[in-house]
This record gives C-alpha cells, structure tokens and sequence, in this order.
C-alpha cells in the first residue's frame, strides 16, 4: 500500500494469504457436501441397474453373499437382487407379497408367472394374471401351493391337519357353538358346510372355481352351491356348472329358468 510502512504491508500481505488459504480450504472441504447434494440417492435393499430389465426382480434374502444361487446378484452389484419368474429363472418364485387385495382373501395364495387368462385360481386380485389362489377348498383339488417361504396364508384361514372330504368356507359371522363353525378346531370362522350333519348351512356360490374372464356365467345365468347336485333327476340340470365340482349349479336364466335361484346365488 503507498505510504504505509514496510512491516504494516508485509502483515496485510500474509492477512490476505491467510484468508485466500481459508477460503480454498473451505471450499474443498464444502465439495463432498456438495456432491452429495447432487448425486442421486440410491436406496436400501433396492436393486441398482443400469439399464432396467424386462424380467421380473426383486429384494432376496435369502440370496449367498457370492450371489451363486439362481437369479441373485442380477444387477451385477447386490447379491440379493433376484430375477424371477420368466426363462431361465422360471423355477425362482416371485413374492406372492405383489398381489394387490382390495379385501385380502381367506384362502392361501401365491405369485404363479405361468398363470394366464383362463387358468384356474389365477387373477385372484382381480388386477393381476399372476396371483393365484391355492391349497385350501375349492382349489385343494386343482391348485397346490408350493412350499410354504413363497405362499402367502392369511391368518383368518381355515388349517387342517388332514384335508376333510365336507365342504368348508370362512364364514366371518361364526361364533363358538354354531353349527360347523371351528371346523378345523383352530379358528371359529372355519366353517363346514352342505354335506352331513352340516347340510343346513348354505355353502356360499364362491366355492365355484370358474375359469377368470373366460367361462364366468354371463346374464341371465347366476350360480350356486347346490349339494343335492346328481342325486335326484330333479337335480342334474346346470349342475358341474364351472367344469370341475358338480355341486355348482347354474340357475335362473335361459334353459335353467326353472331352477330357482337361492338367496345365496351369485351372478
């Protein structure tokens, strides 16, 4: 500075290097921060591709550390991302936790890849081909769950030790001493139904396994449980009605005008 003394400028001198230095220093320790600010966030227990696949993924695991088992480390980086369900990773089952209930069933279910229209138990949510229904009646006959780490069982569903050959549905109204209700012995709304000591209680027209969107009775047909099916000739007419049990009867429209549709029908 003109006119000031030599040791006064040689301090503002090292003032202004001094301050230089703190302010370099400040703005490197600043850009991590900084970086971090503008670098997408990835988040936890979620596969990171570079390009997203067209096969089915998801969150394993059960998936090794090395990523050996089938389908793991899919994305090339997280052992437990998972391809499942289609080519190679057919035999890898997808959560059945991707079903979309709006009312959660009482009946096990699972992610079937192989479902299609048509197929029986499958577009169990109504939104998703995928979602099968399984394991308990109706579909103890047709459909089997597999093991049990990719079957969904809800907790208000009937579980026997060995499969009865009577009728049975959840039934929400049971209560203990009511008849075929807690017919599993584990859960009141258990409930049997349409055969034996049990003929009194109606089984409801869900035990009718149609094929989804294909062969689901149109109007004027509406359908029902009816467990006289094949007994008498009076009882032949619009039973076998989805193809599979016989008790499943059409009524009340077209050529089965004249079976008198229950209260407990369905269209």
């Amino acid at each position: 500075l003109k006119g000031a003394s030599p040791v006064r400028s040689t301090a503002l001198t090292l003032l202004a290097a001094t301050m230089a230095a703190v302010r370099s220093l400040m703005f490197v320790l600043a850009l991590p921060a900084a970086a971090a600010l503008v670098q997408p966030r990835r988040l936890s227990d979620a596969c990171n591709f570079t390009n997203a696949p067209t096969i089915p993924y998801f969150w394993d695991l059960t998936c090794p550390q090395d990523g050996t088992s089938l389908g793991c480390l899919a994305d090339g980086i997280n052992p437990q991302c998972r391809f499942c369900g289609e080519g190679a990773y057919s035999e890898v089952f997808c959560p059945a936790s991707w079903c979309e209930f709006d009312n959660p069933p009482h009946i096990p279910y699972y992610w079937d890849s192989r479902c299609s229209i048509g197929s029986i138990g499958c577009l169990a949510d109504g939104k998703q081909v995928q979602c099968r229904l399984c394991g308990e009646y109706p579909y103890n006959g047709t459909v089997h769950c597999p093991d049990q780490a990719h079957t969904i069982t809800p907790q208000d569903s009937c579980e026997f030790d060995n499969e009865p050959k009577t009728p049975y549905f959840w039934d929400a109204t049971c209560e203990d001493g009511v008849v075929g209700c807690k017919a599993d012995g584990k859960h009141i709304g258990c409930r049997f139904c349409g055969a034996g000591s049990y003929a009194e209680v109606n089984c409801p027209a869900t035990l009718c396994t149609f094929e989804p969107k294909l062969a689901l009775p149109s109007m004027p047909f509406k359908h029902y449980w009816e467990p006289q099916c094949w007994n008498t000739s009076s009882h032949i007419l619009g039973c076998l009605a989805d193809g599979i049990h016989p008790q499943c009867r059409y009524c009340g429209g077209g050529e089965y005008e004249n079976i008198t549709c229950p209260a407990w029908s369905s269209a």
